[in-house]
């Protein structure tokens, strides 16, 4: 997986987590449960997709070498005897389709090889292999001709496999990604339920904390501290809240609209603006920090008002 994607896995484990600690706690809200449950086996099959993605494939083309290799010399060896036999026979044609030289069967194309072993297996009749030992061919290299081949033509496609299943891992991990991402829209909007009443605002608080995507390699202002970041989708028509906000003046906001529609993004402090909203342009990005945002908060509220299409958008702190 890239850094983006396992930082995204790290965000699902943090949910998954806080989930499980507090099941008691989420359980006066009977559809969180069943939607973990989901969202359980979204993070295994990204966790084994991505175990097939990262597959280290090296030896499957080593061994596929080995292959190459031992067919490469063995036909060699009895290309050069059948080549001596034909020119002492003074048959021109047969001493003109097995003149290879070493470096001819190295730079053969892997279906080209195995085509040349197969019509070179042909010309071993039973005269010349009779003959064969006298031109220093060994009986071991013409038995093993066949055998050698075979096993070469069972291992062409395997390198192409092993490189075609880390490319499906890679995409199974995107395909869990994006489902995952379905489940936490649900979740999130589950978990809001808690945030008004005093007696369980800190569940929904620590269930924020658990969804910020932490990137432990961001650099960026505030001292060389971590970058937090926060994504989601806005329906048509609505808005959406993410925090809590640790507020310092300077640290710096990136906040990215990856939608066709205009989205407002304001800085709040318990559900009461403390700042200006700031609308940015469809598929862009506006940089600012928190100090410009407003004076204090804890919390960005992030607005679509457009009617009919529904936005998405990350906001990077730090």
């Amino acid at each position: 997986m890239n850094d983006i994607q396992q930082a995204f896995l790290n965000m699902l484990l943090k949910v998954q987590d806080n989930l499980e600690d507090n099941a008691a706690a989420y359980a006066s809200h009977l559809q969180i449960a069943p939607t973990k449950v989901l969202l359980d086996a979204q993070i295994q099959n990204i966790i084994e997709a991505a175990g097939r993605a990262t597959e280290d494939t090296t030896g499957v083309a080593q061994d596929k070498q080995e292959d190459r290799d031992a067919l490469v010399k063995v036909m060699y060896n009895i290309a050069k005897g059948v080549y001596s036999f034909a020119i002492d026979n003074n048959n021109n044609t047969l001493a003109k389709k097995v003149k290879y030289t070493m470096s001819d069967l190295e730079k053969m194309q892997d279906t080209q090889l195995h085509f040349e072993a197969l019509r070179l297996n042909t010309y071993l009749t039973p005269a010349i292999v009779a003959a064969l030992p006298g031109y220093n061919v060994s009986a071991a290299d013409i038995a093993n001709l066949p055998i050698f081949t075979a096993a070469y033509f069972d291992a062409i496609p395997e390198v192409k496999d092993a490189i075609e299943g880390k490319t499906i891992g890679g995409n199974d991990v995107d395909r869990g990604i994006a489902e995952s991402r379905k489940l936490l829209e649900k979740l999130d909007n589950y978990v809001d339920s808690y945030r008004t009443n005093a007696a369980t605002v800190a569940l929904w608080e620590e269930y924020q904390l658990a969804r910020a995507i932490d990137n432990p390699t961001g650099g960026g202002g505030g001292g060389g501290g971590s970058e937090v970041v926060f994504s989601g989708t806005v329906p048509p028509m609505s808005s959406e809240v993410k925090g809590p906000v640790v507020y310092n003046a300077a640290t710096p906001v990136a906040l990215q609209n990856n939608s066709p529609v205009t989205l407002g993004f304001q800085l709040q402090m318990s559900g009461i603006s403390s700042g200006m909203i700031v609308n940015v342009p469809p598929m862009s990005t506006q940089n600012t920090t928190l100090g410009a945002m407003g004076a204090n908060g804890n919390e960005i509220r992030i607005g679509n008002s457009d009617m009919a299409q529904s936005a998405a958008y990350t906001i990077t702190l730090g």
